[in-house]
């Protein structure tokens, strides 16, 4: 009754869907490869490491051992039915981790894959235990996460008043000339790092941490900053670090 109550879907759906039996094992599967793949073809659009067939294995892969866990537990009526789900959820981080990796110019890449891994095994455990309203809200909030937030996040740091920069000058000796440029502007330097990943390179290449102190219009965002920088004869190249 509890949760009929918490989930009008397997309600609507009937007792079938909520009970471990061939036909609810179907669709479980069904419903689990579905929402995962709405969230891995958005990964896969932006050619990221984790596509649809790693988000349709995490999720599917989750979802079998939630059943499994069921099964356990109403076929020979022992162990806990949150047993196999909680480590589920603590065994998924050890593949998030493979996707977060720090590049040679500072930047930390792969957190919102690891991340969307994660809430991808939370659906497949939602669908393997039946809860299917959960599951389904859930996929098109990830989604939506996925999507729309996207560019209001990169808005939101656009316009942030601290930000980090890679630049890679032609000398040594330039550095002086950008931080008296930088200052000019109205921008502190908070930390300046040299990056010995691009010694033999010729060039002299740093990781600068700025604080923009402008109000109003003379806030300009980052990337009027950045164009300005590159406009300049010795910079080589330099971007935004996220």
């Amino acid at each position: 009754m509890i949760l009929e109550i918490v989930d009008p879907l397997t309600k609507l759906l009937g007792n079938w869907a909520q009970n471990i039996s061939l036909g609810s094992i179907v669709f479980r599967i069904a419903l689990a490869i579905f929402l995962s793949f709405i969230i891995g073809i958005e990964r896969s659009a932006r050619n990221h490491a984790a596509g649809v067939r790693t988000y349709i294995l995490v999720t599917l892969g989750s979802s079998i051992a939630m059943m499994t866990n069921q099964y356990i537990f109403e076929v020979f009526d022992t162990g806990d039915t949150a047993r196999l789900g909680a480590q589920v959820i603590s065994g998924i981080g050890f593949l998030g981790a493979g996707t977060i990796m720090i590049t040679s110019r500072s930047q930390i890449r792969g957190l919102t894959t690891a991340a969307g891994l994660w809430s991808s095994a939370c659906v497949g455990l939602a669908v393997g235990i039946g809860f299917y309203t959960l599951a389904i809200i859930g996929t098109v909030m990830i989604f939506l996460v996925f999507t729309i937030l996207q560019s209001l996040e990169t808005n939101l740091k656009d316009m942030s008043k601290s930000f980090t920069i890679h630049i890679e000058l032609n000398s040594s000796q330039d550095l002086k000339k950008l931080i008296n440029y930088i200052r000019k502007t109205n921008i502190v330097i908070q930390r300046i790092e040299a990056n010995p990943a691009y010694q033999e390179s010729g060039l002299s290449v740093y990781t600068i941490y700025l604080y923009n102190k402008n109000k109003g219009f003379k806030n300009m965002r980052h990337i009027q900053i950045l164009s300005d920088l590159r406009d300049l004869e010795y910079v080589n190249y330099v971007e935004e670090i996220s």
